[in-house]
């Protein structure tokens, strides 16, 4: 019964798009902040891999 209110009353059917907008938001913030954690952990680990010298070390 509630779905048929939300389709007749305008400003419900309003206030449910803007919580989907809302949601959508959050959901890519939070994508793109695990991406540049992720981003930063593959750069630390890739600094510790490499040698400060290079591979053709001469002794």
């Amino acid at each position: 019964m509630t779905n048929i209110v939300l389709a007749r009353d305008p400003t419900a059917k309003r206030q449910q798009q803007m919580f989907f907008c809302a949601k959508a938001k959050r959901q890519q913030q939070m994508f793109f902040c695990a991406k540049a954690k992720r981003q930063q952990q593959s750069a630390q680990s890739e600094r510790k891999s490499t040698t400060l010298y290079g591979d053709d070390q001469q002794f």
